[in-house]
C-alpha cells in the first residue's frame, strides 16, 4: 500500500529539516507494506488453552472430580517448563511445599464458567468441578490429536493423579513456613 504525506502535518514535522523537498519526495514515493500480527491476549481470554486445561486436568484426576484448589494449582503450573519442573520436583520430594510458587491463573475461572455453560463439567456445591460424559468425549479427542497441547497433556497426565486434597492444603497454606 502506498503512503503519501501531505497537509499541514506532514509540512510540520518535514519542514525543520534542511533537505526537506527531497525527503518529501522520497516518502511520497516509497510504498510500505502491512503485515497483520496476532495481538496478544489476556490470559482470561484464552478460552480454547483454558478449557483444554481443565479438561484433561479433570480427565486424569482422581473420579474426574477435583476442587479449585487444584486446578488453580495445576493451571498455573501447567503454563511454563518452569512450573512444570517445580511441581514434578514436589512430587518426588525434591522441593516442599513452600518452594512451589502458587498462583492463581486467571483464565481457569472463566474456562470453568463456560465449560460448565458447554455441559462438560458439573459444579457441586461451587466447591469441586466434575467432567461430565460429554467433557470426557472432548478431552479424549484433545488426546488423540497429538498435535496440540502435547507438552500439557503429558504433564497432567504424570501429575494430576498424584496430587492429593492433603498436598494440595500443604501447598496453599504453607504449613511447611511454620
Amino acid at each position: 500500500m502506498a503512503l503519501s504525506l501531505n497537509g499541514l502535518c506532514a509540512a510540520r514535522w518535514i519542514s525543520p529539516m534542511p533537505d526537506a523537498p527531497l525527503f518529501r519526495n522520497a516518502i511520497s514515493a516509497a510504498k510500505f507494506l502491512y503485515s497483520p500480527r496476532p495481538d496478544p491476549m489476556a490470559g482470561d481470554l484464552r478460552m480454547s488453552w483454558g478449557i483444554g486445561i481443565l479438561l484433561i486436568s479433570l480427565h486424569h484426576s482422581r473420579a474426574k472430580k477435583s476442587n479449585f484448589q487444584k486446578l488453580q494449582f495445576l493451571a498455573h503450573a501447567v503454563r511454563l517448563e518452569e512450573g512444570r519442573e517445580e511441581v514434578l520436583g514436589l512430587i518426588s520430594g525434591r522441593y516442599k511445599p513452600s518452594e512451589v510458587s502458587v498462583r492463581v491463573e486467571p483464565a481457569l475461572n472463566r474456562a470453568v464458567q463456560f465449560a460448565h455453560a458447554m455441559k462438560l463439567v458439573k459444579i457441586e456445591k461451587g466447591t469441586s468441578i466434575t467432567l461430565t460424559d460429554e467433557g470426557a468425549k472432548v478431552a479424549t479427542a484433545i488426546e488423540r490429536d497429538g498435535d496440540i497441547l502435547k507438552e500439557e497433556i503429558g504433564f497432567l497426565k504424570v501429575v494430576a493423579p498424584k496430587m492429593t486434597d492433603a498436598l494440595m492444603k500443604r501447598v496453599w497454606r504453607l504449613e511447611d513456613l511454620l
